[in-house]
């Protein structure tokens, strides 16, 4: 669940929402965000990012490249526990959020709505109180100035510090457990390897619904 929850934070997809929402909040909601272009995920037309996660002491390296501000998205997560390396993947394509395992053939797919995207350069107060989130203001991180926001749903509390509606670090708190994510590279401009936006022949998909809004 952590993990998932992380994932839908970096790479603007998936997750839950919750269940109920205290109107009482709303009216203490951030104004709406407007540090982009609405229509851009991100602040920046295609690049790479690495991530080191780690979670109760287990590390995982996260490697995402990205395109047309975000659209379209492929990460490669790579996961050591007890000896055994596991690495998974997920590819965002604009109309399908595929994840998959290379070895054992197997993977899921989830048809993908503007509601399925969490775009910090177009947060509404709407967006805002759903998820329950407030902008804490700035502060700086590998050299980076970051909106600072904060999110607590379903008994999963996350501060989360966003450049060009990039997340650079997160800290999330889910079942007892810390997961600290931080960028430890970041390359403006850089291409995607050659079909890492395409879905991957010789996997079995099986489709998923989206989480509900």
């Amino acid at each position: 669940m952590a993990m998932a929850f992380v994932a839908f934070i970096l790479i603007s997809c998936g997750g839950k929402e919750s269940k109920t929402t205290d109107q009482t909040d709303t009216t203490k909601t951030e104004e709406k965000v407007a540090s982009g272009n609405p229509d851009q995920i991100y602040g920046v037309e295609k690049g790479m990012i690495e991530y080191k996660m780690v979670t109760m002491g287990m590390p995982t390296t996260m490697t995402q490249y990205w395109d047309e501000y975000g659209k379209k998205s492929y990460t490669q997560s790579s996961m050591e526990m007890m000896g055994v390396t596991t690495i998974t993947h997920m590819l965002n394509d604009g109309e399908f959020i595929y994840s998959w395992d290379a070895t054992t053939k197997e993977g899921t797919k989830a048809k993908v709505g503007k509601s399925q995207n969490l775009n910090y350069n177009d947060m509404s107060e709407e967006m805002m109180a759903k998820y329950h989130m407030t902008k804490e203001g700035t502060e700086e991180v590998n050299g980076k100035t970051c909106d600072v926001y904060k999110m607590e749903m379903e008994g999963t509390k996350s501060k989360t510090w966003v450049w060009k509606g990039i997340a650079i670090k997160t800290e999330t708190m889910a079942m007892g457990m810390t997961v600290t994510t931080e960028m430890t590279k970041l390359e403006e401009g850089a291409d995607a390897p050659e079909g890492a936006f395409e879905v991957p022949a010789g996997i079995k998909f099986n489709e998923i619904s989206a989480p509900a809004r």
